[in-house]
């Protein structure tokens, strides 16, 4: 992940493009089908898989792990499906490198394990291309992200339009494999960008009018990740979910956090008791 960049720091929020990815946890809700004795290789930007009879098509929304070689771990949409032992995907650097690859599927190919959306305030409606990524427009608000840097840590709340049902469907797809799980510990990322990193595709005759010489296609906000830790309201109208840090979840302990004197006054402080 590229470092912000300072005309990402000098322009307004109204140039932010605001992404979210929700990546379901395996075994939790749904049956994962675990494929770790895949290989790859990557020319230029495409990468490409080889997992034997894999039965993917293409669009399928992956969190690829690359055990080896150089190519990076993150989220990718299959591009293309050459035959039936191989598909390929594509990455934002450009490299030669290849090694091991590993990722879980649901057991029904039928049924996501991601969903990329973003909520259309920043673009017209439509669904937005990024890093070779779609996300999908889809109503939702997201707010209290502020971190003041005392006290207790942000739970932001996420809200999601639920008029069609589509909420509700996905929760009970989960409930499934765990029952009243209701996406708890979903991990939840906030990405944000400028429309002049977004790709060619989103724009009329696939050219970036916003686009400076030499821009860096991955550079972005420091991406901020949560998990979901209840839901708290669910009616036909919207979904809404309370979400945590890592550090708020069950069996996070204080030492994985860096606790400093500003947060509690008796840190670095011997006290005779």
């Amino acid at each position: 992940m590229a470092n912000p960049v300072p005309e990402l720091q000098q322009l307004t929020n109204k140039s932010i493009i605001e992404l979210f990815s929700v990546e379901l946890q395996p075994d939790l809700h749904y049956t994962k089908d675990a494929k770790t004795d895949c290989s790859y290789s990557q020319s230029g930007t495409t990468i490409t898989i080889t997992l034997n009879s894999h039965g993917f098509s293409t669009g399928l929304i992956l969190s690829l792990d690359f055990t080896s070689g150089d190519a990076t771990d993150g989220i990718y949409t299959i591009q293309t499906v050459p035959d039936a032992n191989t598909f390929t995907v594509t990455a934002t650097v450009s490299q030669s490198t290849s090694g091991n690859v590993s990722f879980n599927v649901n057991s029904d190919l039928s049924n996501p394990t991601v969903y990329l959306f973003h909520s259309g305030v920043s673009m017209s409606n439509q669904n937005i291309v990024w890093q070779s990524n779609t996300y999908t427009k889809f109503p939702c608000q997201a707010q209290g992200f502020k971190y003041a840097g005392k006290g207790t840590l942000p739970r932001p709340l996420i809200i999601f339009s639920n008029v069609l049902g589509s909420i509700t469907a996905i929760i009970e797809l989960a409930n499934k494999t765990t029952p009243f799980s209701d996406l708890q510990n979903a991990k939840v990322t906030r990405r944000r960008t400028l429309s002049r990193f977004l790709d060619e595709e989103n724009f009329p005759s696939n050219i970036n009018p916003y686009k400076v010489n030499n821009v860096d296609p991955t550079a972005e906000f420091p991406r901020e990740i949560y998990f979901i830790d209840k839901k708290t309201a669910e009616n036909k109208d919207i979904v809404q979910f309370e979400m945590v840090s890592s550090f708020d979840l069950p069996n996070i302990n204080a030492p994985k956090k860096l606790v400093t004197n500003d947060d509690f006054s008796g840190v670095g402080k011997f006290v005779n008791f």
